[in-house]
């Protein structure tokens, strides 16, 4: 789906809920809205969307960049020591909007401070709304698969490169390092989230705080990481590879093939249609089946997109085609270790297709 339909989608909800433009805002990155609706991926901006027109409001420091990234909206400039509610009014005033018009803004995203600066200074009705635009972000249209498909196999190659590092006497800091830099040879922007690398008893911990602990021979190391790449789309893997010299303890290769096993009944039965709690519920049967349902402490997965925990309507909503979700079924045994298996999968009309493709740890 291209920047345009996106605006018209989002133009046909105004109109749905009697609003006359809607404010999205970006600072500091704090937006992925923003860069969803314009495509623009800079650090502070204003979409301004009437319902006919949209604009985009942003400082010096992208003038030049914004009508590459942003062709679909008309840039309005902010000058240094300008307002930008000031900026605002005077595109209300162009528009001929009058001063009872109503503005939506996202209320989940702006702070009691600026809504009530807004409300003040914006010559319209400021009305807070919730997910106007995450609920279009749920549904990955094939532009946007095809990136979190590149996205996940890149990353899918950097596990494959540092499973052969992993050593008795490395330390977690140490590997994490490695996977941080094969991150960026493989394209990526920057880290999706910070690198998560445990070890031994530390992998009982589904999000250990990576330290300097050195790997043993025969125990588990659990990698979490994943990568945001050019378009804005975010990878998210979890492996659990085992350190060599010593065989695994007899209990944690049952560990690993019952979550291994229980990653792959959840996969075959994701299809549209059906709910997040029951999608859940066919990997946490497994463990339960297996006798370790209560060391599975943490949901199976979360929705990925432009970040790696995208919105979704977790209760209500069922899966449908293009929604992008983690398989990541683990099991956590405190002072002795633990296993997570996560792949990053889209629903498809057929069922659902892996994006991640690193091989799983063969005994």
């Amino acid at each position: 789906m291209g920047m345009k339909k996106r605006i018209a989608k989002l133009q046909q909800a105004l109109a749905k809920q009697k609003l006359d433009a809607f404010l999205v805002r970006v600072n500091e990155g704090d937006n992925q809205n923003v860069l969803y609706l314009s495509g623009f991926s800079g650090s502070t901006a204003l979409l301004l969307i009437s319902r006919k027109k949209a604009f985009i409001i942003t400082d010096a420091r992208y003038w030049l960049r914004v009508g590459g990234e942003a062709p679909d909206f008309t840039l309005v400039k902010v000058q240094r020591g300008q307002k930008v509610t000031d900026v605002v009014n005077d595109i209300l005033k162009k528009l001929a909007l009058p001063a009872t018009c109503k503005i939506g803004y996202e209320s989940a995203l702006i702070s009691v401070d600026v809504s009530q600066r807004w409300s003040k200074e914006i010559k319209g009705k400021l009305v807070p709304t919730v997910h106007v635009v995450e609920r279009f972000r749920q549904y990955k249209d094939e532009h946007e698969i095809g990136l979190l498909r590149k996205a996940c196999r890149s990353t899918s190659l950097v596990y494959k490169e540092v499973v052969p590092l992993i050593k008795p006497g490395l330390t977690e800091n140490e590997l994490a390092f490695e996977i941080d830099m094969r991150l960026r040879k493989h394209g990526a922007i920057s880290n999706s989230f910070t690198s998560i690398v445990a070890g031994g008893p530390n992998a009982a911990v589904p999000h250990h705080a990576t330290g300097n602990r050195r790997f043993k021979a025969g125990e588990p190391v659990i990698m979490d990481f994943g990568g945001l790449y050019p378009g804005g789309y975010c990878s998210d893997i979890t492996r659990t590879a085992f350190v060599p010299g010593k065989k695994p303890h007899g209990r944690m290769i049952e560990i690993y093939n019952l979550v291994l096993a229980a990653n792959k009944a959840a996969f075959k039965a994701l299809k549209p249609g059906i709910k997040w709690r029951e999608f859940d519920q066919i990997a946490r049967d497994c463990i339960n089946d297996g006798g370790y349902g209560e060391y599975f402490t943490h949901g199976l997965g979360h929705s990925l997109g432009l970040v790696a925990h995208d919105p979704y309507d977790y209760e209500n909503d069922p899966f449908d085609i293009g929604m992008v979700v983690t398989d990541e079924p683990g099991i956590y045994i405190p002072d002795f270790g633990g296993v997570r298996i996560e792949d990053d999968v889209v629903v498809t009309a057929s069922g659902a297709e892996r994006l991640t493709n690193a091989p799983y740890w063969r005994f």
